[in-house]
């Protein structure tokens, strides 16, 4: 990873995150974080897509009334790289796979929310 994606991220996600991302390499379906830590304004940015911005909704949370796991260093978002290396978002990746390796790990997997969010994890509500 040219950038440490999980610098800031609570260090027991960051352990868990690494150690998923290990075991999917380890099976054939390399992966890498996307997303860690936020900002207000990131988060503003990425809620902005697809009601004021160009693009698709991709998160129903503002980051000002309505807080991100990602702001309070609780979430990270993955994805599957692709044979060039290249970050992807593709149905037909192990998404499932890796949902149940994160969820035997105490994490709660994005597949399973009301908006499914497939790239997420976070650390379950203390």
């Amino acid at each position: 990873m040219p950038t440490d994606r999980l610098a800031g991220v609570d260090p027991i996600l960051a352990t868990k995150v690494r150690r998923i991302l290990v075991a999917m390499d380890a099976l054939g379906f390399p992966m890498m974080a996307t997303d860690g830590v936020r900002t207000t304004e990131q988060q503003q940015a990425i809620y902005a897509l697809g009601r004021t911005l160009p693009g698709r909704i991709v998160t129903q949370l503002d980051g000002a009334t309505k807080k991100s796991q990602h702001q309070l260093g609780r979430a990270v978002d993955c994805t599957f790289l692709g044979p060039d290396g290249t970050p992807r978002w593709i149905n037909t990746d192990p998404w499932p796979l890796y949902g149940a390796m994160a969820k035997a790990l105490g994490l709660r997997w994005g597949g399973d929310l009301k908006h499914p969010d497939r790239p997420h994890l976070e650390l379950p509500p203390e």
